[in-house]
């Protein structure tokens, strides 16, 4: 049970499926993909390298000054442009190849990246003042329960003037559940940053792992709708792992981020073994308002640990209801989807091993686009797009997103 657990927990949580031990972090440094890169005082330096099919960020190489990022980049939160600031921005995390403490860990998190954009397609990663060309990394106090490493899951624009990341770290505390492994044990943070994202302040854990759900708290998403003035509760959606499953739960806050009440479990896996989420439920997307209410993407995984996109719904555009699994998707078998596997339909041949850590943006025109992770084989993560023109979720309504290449 015990090498299950630690099978499982390699496999879930951020989009992977079961793979041997080091294949997390066996990135190649060959050229398959295009970066620009600029530092945060605009000094620049472009790498000519080739897109496939949905494809738009990639690890970096060991030429380009970010350094932190060169064996995946993954898990993508973007923030579309506003009155307060013009580019698009693209969060994610990465590392290059193990954890501030030195462990090769079971997740591709590490260290925190921003990459900016005036399309939301072609982007231009920009250099931060952490280590590696980071903009937020592991904390500096060893005790500290972030201290080993950290990924983003949120970020939120306060006003006109400030940022707020949600994001979630692991420490040294060893979890004997699963085998004395460090890094386990996640809570969820808060940081604010006011300038656009260069630099962040923390703000302290806001919500951590409770027993009764899991070893640990993770993977926030702030449900934006529940952030507008209409609204008096923000919606936070999380996920945990208990040993055998992965479940989503839910949280409020009545003051605007400051502190969370847990609201208990949303969602979960299907009974039936043959199930895509049998498993469990890990990382999700929520865009609102979408048909009235409110569209989660989340990631399914089965009875062997692959991993495919499923689709849930709640008639509460805040979130703040019952979330149900969608079941009138076209060309779908199952109840929730699933929506898209890995190498299938939309999701390229570098994707064919991984699909994962959804990311919706709804257009302003009724479009959707869908970013997420993915790899093929033991290539680095790298970071895609699929776009609906109908605003629909089912299979047949995703194209990948076309990077044009000099």
């Amino acid at each position: 049970m015990l090498l299950w657990s630690l099978l499982l927990l390699r496999g879930i949580a951020i989009g992977f499926l079961l793979e041997p031990p080091g294949c997390f972090f066996s990135g190649s440094k060959r050229s398959i993909g295009s970066i620009k890169v600029t530092s945060s005082d605009s000094t620049s330096c472009n790498n000519r390298r080739v897109f496939e099919p949905g494809q738009i960020l990639l690890p970096s190489t060991e030429e380009d000054p970010t350094q932190f990022d060169t064996a995946c980049v993954v898990n993508p939160v973007v923030v579309p442009p506003s009155n307060s600031y013009e580019r698009w921005q693209l969060y994610y995390y990465g590392n290059f190849g193990h954890w501030k403490d030195g462990t090769k860990g079971f997740l591709p998190t590490g260290w925190c990246g921003l990459a900016e954009s005036d399309d939301g397609i072609h982007w231009t990663k920009v250099v931060g003042q952490r280590e590696r060309g980071a903009i937020f990394a592991p904390s500096d106090d060893p005790a500290a329960w972030d201290s080993v490493h950290v990924g983003v899951n949120d970020v939120l624009r306060i006003g006109d003037k400030e940022l707020h990341m949600y994001y979630f770290g692991g420490s040294s505390e060893q979890v004997a559940e699963l085998g004395g492994f460090t890094g386990v044990r996640m809570r969820i943070g808060r940081a604010k940053s006011s300038d656009n994202g260069r630099t962040w302040t923390r703000l302290g854990m806001v919500l951590d792992y409770d027993e009764s759900e899991g070893l640990f708290a993770s993977w926030p998403r702030i449900i934006l709708e529940s952030t507008k003035a209409t609204s008096d509760k923000w919606q936070m959606v999380y996920h945990a792992y208990d040993g055998s499953k992965w479940r989503v739960f839910g949280a409020t806050s009545t003051d605007q981020g400051e502190s969370w009440t847990r609201k208990g479990l949303l969602l979960e896996g299907e009974a039936d073994e043959e199930s895509f989420d049998f498993n469990g439920i890990g990382t999700r997307a929520v865009a609102a308002p979408w048909k009235g209410g409110a569209l989660m993407i989340y990631e399914g995984v089965n009875k062997k640990g692959g991993h495919s996109l499923g689709a849930a719904f709640c008639s509460d555009a805040t979130g703040d209801g019952t979330w149900e699994k969608v079941g009138d998707l076209d060309g779908c078998s199952q109840l929730g989807g699933p929506i898209a596997s890995p190498g299938e339909g939309c999701m390229k041949s570098w994707t064919s091993t991984v699909v994962g850590t959804p990311y919706l943006v709804p257009m302003p025109d009724g479009t959707l686009r869908l970013y997420h992770c993915g790899r093929a084989g033991d290539e680095g993560h790298s970071i895609g797009l699929q776009i609906s023109e109908s605003g629909g979720v089912s299979p047949d309504c995703w194209s990948p997103a076309i990077v044009k290449q000099n």
